[in-house]
């Protein structure tokens, strides 16, 4: 990752995963097509992400951030346009619930308001 950040990532677009068109010299974000062939032929040779499937890693990302970050902050790394959708992706794992339970816990034990 970090050597496609370093020479291959165009710095002027928003996106990640960037792809220049060879015609137009457009500079845009990766199509569906492109990452999901990437993700199949990695996945292939590992035997710990079989049958995750990309759509899968975009519920992790929002699921791991939900809390560490505002919403609308979260709405715009996901790169979606309403804020509804981003809703949709966030979850909040028992591990999360456990951890602001206990620091509401604490919070009202030692009377901190």
């Amino acid at each position: 990752m970090d050597k496609y950040l370093r020479h291959y990532r165009h710095q002027d677009c928003p996106a990640l995963f960037t792809a220049q068109r060879p015609l137009t010299g457009q500079v845009s974000r990766w199509n569906y097509r492109t990452v999901y062939t990437y993700w199949h032929k990695f996945t292939q040779t590992e035997p710990l992400l079989q049958g995750v499937r990309i759509h899968d890693l975009r519920h992790t990302f929002a699921t791991e951030r939900v809390g560490l970050m505002g919403i609308e902050e979260l709405r715009a790394l996901m790169g979606h346009e309403n804020i509804q959708t981003t809703l949709r992706y966030q979850k909040v794992t028992s591990a999360r619930a456990e951890a602001a339970a206990q620091n509401a816990f604490t919070l009202l034990q030692t009377g901190v308001q």
